[in-house]
């Protein structure tokens, strides 16, 4: 979500990456409502695994 929300704010004028030790093989459904509920899409991300060359 919080990747969600600075993409949304800061447009294209940074990459936001996001990732997680241990993501899920989806999007949790309800972030995804919670952001809609915003008017923020996030149904295009992929979760991710955090990765040494990541950071």
């Amino acid at each position: 979500m919080a990747a969600g929300y600075l993409s949304h704010l800061a447009g294209d004028r940074i990459e936001v990456l996001s990732a997680g030790s241990q993501p899920a093989e989806q999007l949790n459904p309800v972030a995804v409502e919670v952001m809609a509920e915003e008017g923020i899409d996030i149904t295009t991300a992929t979760p991710k695994v955090l990765t040494t060359d990541a950071v």
